[in-house]
């Protein structure tokens, strides 16, 4: 009878050993777990959402030997600002070709722009009429004026394009006339698309 108390006092000791031990495992395993949760929420990287990409057209200048137009040139842009901006932004950087030549001087900046119905509305820094990095003559002026307005008609909702400078579309800037531009056509007038000033494809 002694002898059985014995043994099941071992067994009983020895079955709270492995019920101690397997509870350890199992809290190790648990904290583990969890720790690495943490450390994974912690860590883990967010997917990166790729920017939408879209071609767009733009018109620079082109000269001949007999007369000078604007021809097209189309590149593929980021889509991370209103896409009007975006034009305007690529079109005062200039072409990308060598055969084309840019229509507005590169420190230009876009103060605003918006689209009324289908007018857009076009704000220009002062050196766009004060900066002569392009001369200003009767051929540079219509070529400066319908790269813009031409670019901006590329999109489907606007139709006619009103440009100003530093808000104005009359007055002066440093002694320059502002509704007189360069000095011939001027940009008193709303503008519409100019096919004509388009020079042959290809």
């Amino acid at each position: 009878m002694e002898k059985l108390k014995i043994l099941n006092k071992l067994y009983f000791k020895n079955f709270n050993k492995i019920l101690i031990t397997l509870f350890v495992a199992i809290l190790i395993s648990i904290s583990t777990f969890g720790c690495q949760r943490v450390i994974d929420f912690i860590f883990k990287e967010e997917p990166v959402t790729p920017i939408p990409m879209q071609e767009i057209i733009l018109y620079f200048s082109k000269c001949g030997e007999k007369e000078c137009f604007l021809m097209e040139e189309i590149r593929e842009v980021e889509l991370n600002k209103d896409l009007q901006l975006i034009l305007m932004e690529e079109l005062i950087k200039g072409p990308v070709s060598k055969e084309l030549s840019p229509t507005i001087p590169n420190s230009t900046m876009v103060n605003s722009i918006k689209i009324e119905e289908d007018l857009a509305i076009v704000d220009f820094s002062k050196d766009i009429i004060l900066d002569q990095q392009i001369p200003h003559s009767s051929t540079t002026e219509p070529l400066a004026i319908f790269s813009i307005v031409n670019t901006l008609t590329e999109l489907p909702q606007v139709k006619r394009v009103r440009i100003l400078v530093e808000g104005k579309s009359e007055g002066e800037i440093e002694g320059i006339a502002i509704e007189d531009f360069w000095g011939h056509i001027g940009i008193q007038e709303i503008f519409e698309r100019n096919e004509e000033i388009i020079g042959p494809k290809g």
